[in-house]
């Protein structure tokens, strides 16, 4: 529901905004897969992130013809896989059960964004802002607050760099889809990590993006 709720917010927010077109400003929905991580304590390596997707809009605001202000507003549904081993008194294993735990965020990078000349292909860099909105786990049952002793909070936001590379594939005059590989780069602990490890959970996320500018 929440999910919906988010779609339709999105389209509003394309279908409400009143521009005259101008060639300088870009309107545009997007969608594409990411892959999570983390970083800042020693078993981090071991998080068994899945890969997650996105949907979102972009707005593109042109300063000069090859150099632009682009900014997105995303829902960012990112997913782990965790598993429970059992033992018995005699400490044999007897078992196994796994769990997927989703996280459902709104992100929020601002970028600058230049395009190569007549070369179709862009870069661009700028800050990232996260925020968690949702954390639920999928079957089985296991509560988040039955875990709530075993780490350090975890917080709502994350912050950090963005910066990312791809192409632009022109279908006419108005319209166009884009390509992007770009990378999430957390600056800030974000929590949520054993407290006997003593470390920090820093974040980083790999996106594949396609976008297409809808020409308004």
């Amino acid at each position: 529901m929440k999910k919906t709720k988010f779609t339709l917010i999105l389209l509003g927010l394309i279908f409400s905004i009143k521009l005259s077109a101008q060639d300088d400003f870009k309107i545009g929905i997007n969608a594409g897969i990411n892959y999570p991580d983390v970083r800042g304590y020693d078993s981090a390596k071991y998080n068994n992130f899945k890969v997650g997707y996105l949907i979102g809009v972009s707005f593109d605001y042109y300063l000069t013809d090859n150099l632009s202000l682009k900014a997105n507003i995303n829902y960012d549904r990112k997913t782990q896989k965790y598993r429970l081993t059992y033992f018995n008194s005699s400490a044999q294993e007897i078992g196994n059960e796994d769990f997927i735990q989703v996280r459902e965020y709104i992100n929020l990078p601002i970028l600058l964004k230049y395009e190569f000349g007549n070369s179709r292909f862009f870069a661009n860099g700028g800050p990232f802002f996260n925020y968690l909105f949702n954390e639920k786990d999928i079957e089985p049952d296991y509560p988040l607050e039955e875990e709530e002793d075993w780490g350090t909070e975890r917080k709502k936001f994350d912050f950090g760099i963005s910066f990312g590379i791809g192409t632009t594939i022109p279908i006419n005059d108005k319209n166009d889809i884009t390509l992007e590989i770009r990378d999430d780069l957390g600056l800030i602990d974000t929590g949520r990590v054993p407290r006997y490890l003593n470390g920090t959970a820093k974040t980083n996320t790999i996106r594949l993006i396609v976008g297409w500018n809808l020409g308004i």
